[in-house]
């Protein structure tokens, strides 16, 4: 069964000025997305780095109460290597190459071979334009004792973009070992 189509008069489809409007229209709409768009994508990633660091924290000092033995936790720029150490230098980015918790049975306050990696983390950012972690911790590393202090008020800033600082956040580590997330201004 074939459909004839009546064509009349008038043609279907668009003008030049009705595509330029639409065009017009879609551009303001993405000048306006594509800034709120980003700020989301920064505050994520902010969001996440203090998520995992908080939360490698919490693990620390938990292992150390569970184990009954030093835990600490230190900034590695080789997250991936087969036998990870301690960085005692701070790079660009800090803590964002990453950084791991380990046994550290010696209480050498950094991780010599042999000691037991407990879980590694990184890495998090390539440049410190995409943002940094810093430590106030002049050694870059924190250990928690058999009972799961510290004696070290330690806070760790992680830094958005400098376009972005309104995202930056905080996770303060008090002299008795608990950890908790801040605006990167309002640690005690």
């Amino acid at each position: 069964m074939k459909t004839k189509f009546k064509q009349s008069g008038s043609q279907m489809g668009v003008t030049l000025v009705e595509l330029m409007i639409v065009i017009a229209i879609a551009a303001v709409l993405a000048s306006i997305a594509i800034p709120s768009y980003r700020r989301m994508v920064v505050s994520n990633r902010v969001s996440s780095m203090v998520s995992d660091l908080h939360g490698s924290l919490l693990l620390a000092r938990s292992e150390a109460l569970k184990r009954g033995t030093s835990i600490g936790v230190c900034k590695t720029s080789t997250p991936s290597a087969a036998s990870p150490l301690c960085d005692s230098v701070s790079g660009a980015v800090g803590w964002g190459t990453g950084w791991m918790i380990y046994v550290d049975t010696n209480e050498s306050r950094t991780r010599n071979n042999g000691e037991p990696i407990i879980q590694i983390y990184g890495p998090y950012l390539a440049s410190d334009a995409e943002g940094k972690i810093v430590s106030n911790a002049a050694n870059e590393n924190i250990s928690f004792n058999a009972t799961g202090q510290t004696f070290t008020k330690t806070q760790f800033v992680v830094s958005a973009p400098s376009a972005f600082s309104s995202e930056d956040r905080a996770v303060c580590v008090a002299i008795g070992g608990r950890a908790k997330v801040e605006r990167a201004s309002s640690c005690p």
